[in-house]
């Protein structure tokens, strides 16, 4: 099972709206405050290029009029075609003027996130932050902790979003463990796994870049990094 990941940033998003479908535009019209209006396009954007790429579809307006992502009853994006539902699961997130999607084929569940790395407060990590994790930001040395909160908290984002619940949940309830944290690897891909107190499990992938973290998770496991792909 191939998870893939697609980035664009404001740059990439065209001035005008033929590529959003009419409903899209109706959406668009009711978002007054300029930046959820500029967020909202680059997510949707972002989604639809990744889409297309993902089925080998041209990147034409009139091709990406006809795919869009409605919210389920759980507020989950789905991804439709033409009015037809895809067997796609898709999550996206944006930050920083970058958007981020990540595609799995159903009945898979994948989440993602994108973070900016900034301090958070000793109060953010007692409310949000199980036992274990806030002992591991302790321990690790204070350069390092505003990346690995940053870390911590998009892989929970990511593993609530593959739950179809998000921030609804008690994000004390899922339990984030990165690999090779403290090595010095910029810019590569490395493993993560998010625990829910349920006993479900989420495998996933994380990166620093350009002051984000980046984190990827799905309900399979990933053995091979063939599974894993930019598109």
């Amino acid at each position: 099972m191939k998870v893939c990941w697609f980035e664009q940033s404001d740059q990439d998003v065209p001035f005008g709206d033929e590529w959003l479908s009419e409903l899209e535009r109706i959406r668009l019209a009711g978002l007054r405050i300029p930046k959820r209006h500029r967020d909202w396009r680059l997510g949707r954007w972002t989604a639809k290029c990744a889409v297309a790429a993902y089925l080998n579809l041209p990147h034409a307006s009139g091709v990406l009029a006809g795919v869009e992502l409605r919210p389920a009853p759980s507020g989950a994006p789905e991804v439709f075609l033409h009015g037809q539902a895809t067997p796609l699961a898709l999550s996206l997130s944006h930050s920083g003027g970058l958007g981020l999607c990540a595609i799995a084929p159903a009945p898979a569940d994948v989440g993602c996130d994108l973070e900016q790395i900034e301090p958070r407060s000793p109060i953010f990590l007692v409310d949000y932050f199980s036992a274990s994790e806030q002992e591991l930001v302790r321990q690790t040395p204070g350069a390092r902790r505003n990346q690995l909160v940053t870390l911590l908290w998009s892989a929970k984002e990511s593993a609530l979003k593959a739950m179809r619940c998000g921030l609804r949940e008690d994000t004390r309830s899922v339990h984030a463990t990165p690999a090779d944290f403290l090595e010095t690897c910029a810019g590569d891909w490395r493993r993560l796994s998010v625990t829910h107190t349920s006993g479900a499990r989420f495998f996933g992938w994380w990166r620093e870049s350009r002051n984000l973290i980046r984190t990827i998770v799905t309900d399979q496991e990933n053995r091979n990094a063939d599974q894993f792909a930019w598109i």
